[in-house]
């Protein structure tokens, strides 16, 4: 099946891209890059010849209402058009979470014109609204600066990792049409001035954000209603996997209420994974290697984020991220006697041996857990020509500050 990306070489894009190309997907990255320029139609036709499905990630290169506003309705009509002449049978557009409330900024009345054309066209289609990204929050908060500081409102906001993203939208890609509206949320919900407060802090940031609610969001006044997609928690859906929770057509789930009570199925264990991915992303634009790493192989450790639990005294969470090269490894260790780690592989393959049991290979979305004083034999990259990445996430006592002591 041939699909086309509109805006395929973007942050959403290429990952979509890459993914559908991974299912045997015929695809198109089109943008103005390729030779597909949307706004003057050079290259439309000749790129949505023969293709079944066109999925629209582009964004306005202004924010600007005129321009952006413009730019959504030149393009979205452009598209339109090739795509009633190409016989295209679905159109799935990106949007985002709350653009109807959100109507006092130009960027948001512009998504709305956008959505409505779609809706107005002969074309079935999908629209996927997307909380905010994390990997967003670097330019919420530049786009709130004021000096030295920074104004945010503390509307409740519920972000999303790109990955969830691109992962939600190939499922979108390759359903059905549905002629109706998707709402695509992170599992944990924030603060918005909390969440670049953690960011700016994990950058090792200075600017002080100020927790305003008067602060407008690119343009708009906020609430706890703007930036979420519903009052209730949504019900998740077997059509959207990953992460996110998935609302179709604004329908929401009573929840069970025992959800807390069994243990995590291994897709939610994958859920969580992509979660704390997701903040990774968002907190390492800068970050330091740990001061007290072992020596290791072509190795890299970071230290994501360093909580206290405020509902277990004298308990921390912490959160690592292990860069392994090709062949690289860690040495023999172990971890603190109060330790347990739960570790997920993001990318590439591990291989791992906790005490005396075998030595195992866990790929990307595998996860394993470490007990308590486990001694870690083996603790390496599987491959030798592509590199890995491991998230790890311990539940520790606070006063254990060196997380790994290795074998002497």
């Amino acid at each position: 099946m041939k699909i086309v990306v509109i805006g395929g070489t973007g942050l959403i894009g290429t990952k979509l891209v890459n993914r559908l190309r991974h299912l045997g997907q015929e695809v198109i990255a089109a943008s103005p890059t390729s030779g597909v320029n949307t706004i003057t139609g050079a290259g439309l036709a000749a790129a949505l010849a023969g293709a079944r499905v066109v999925v629209d990630v582009a964004n306005a290169p202004s924010f600007e209402d005129a321009a952006v506003l413009s730019f959504f309705e030149t393009s979205g009509r452009n598209i339109l058009a090739a795509e009633a002449a190409a016989g295209v049978g679905h159109h799935v557009a990106l949007s985002v979470v709350g653009t109807d409330r959100l109507l006092q900024s130009g960027h948001f009345r512009a998504k709305v014109a956008q959505e409505n054309l779609i809706k107005a066209s002969s074309i079935p289609y999908t629209i996927l609204r997307a909380t905010q990204f994390f990997e967003f929050t670097g330019a919420i908060a530049q786009s709130a600066t004021d000096g030295q500081s920074i104004r945010l409102s503390p509307a409740l906001m519920r972000p999303v990792s790109s990955d969830d993203v691109a992962a939600a939208l190939a499922d979108v890609t390759s359903g059905a049409p549905l002629n109706g509206t998707i709402d695509l949320a992170g599992l944990e919900q924030f603060r918005l001035d909390e969440l670049v407060r953690r960011f700016l802090q994990a950058k090792q940031d200075a600017q002080q954000v100020i927790t305003d609610r008067q602060a407008p969001y690119f343009g708009a006044l906020l609430n706890d209603r703007s930036l979420t997609p519903g009052d209730h928690p949504p019900r998740r859906a077997d059509a959207l996997r990953g992460m996110a929770q998935p609302v179709r057509d604004g329908a929401l789930a009573r929840s069970d209420g025992a959800r807390s009570k069994r243990h995590l199925t291994k897709g939610e264990q994958k859920m969580l994974s992509r979660l704390l991915y997701g903040v990774a992303v968002a907190a390492l634009a800068t970050t330091a290697t740990l001061a007290d790493d072992p020596p290791a192989t072509k190795s890299k450790v970071t230290l994501v984020f360093d909580h206290l639990l405020p509902n277990a005294p004298g308990k921390s969470m912490r959160c690592v991220l292990v860069d392994y090269q090709p062949g690289g490894s860690s040495p023999a260790h172990t971890h603190p006697g109060s330790a347990f780690i739960y570790a997920t592989v993001l990318e590439g393959a591990i291989r791992s041996k906790v005490n005396d049991g075998p030595e195992k290979i866990y790929h990307a979305g595998e996860s394993f857990a470490e007990l308590p004083g486990d001694h870690h034999g083996v603790s390496a990259n599987a491959s030798n020509t592509q590199p890995a990445r491991l998230l790890a996430v311990f539940v520790v006592d606070t006063a254990d500050v060196n997380l790994v002591t290795p074998d002497k």
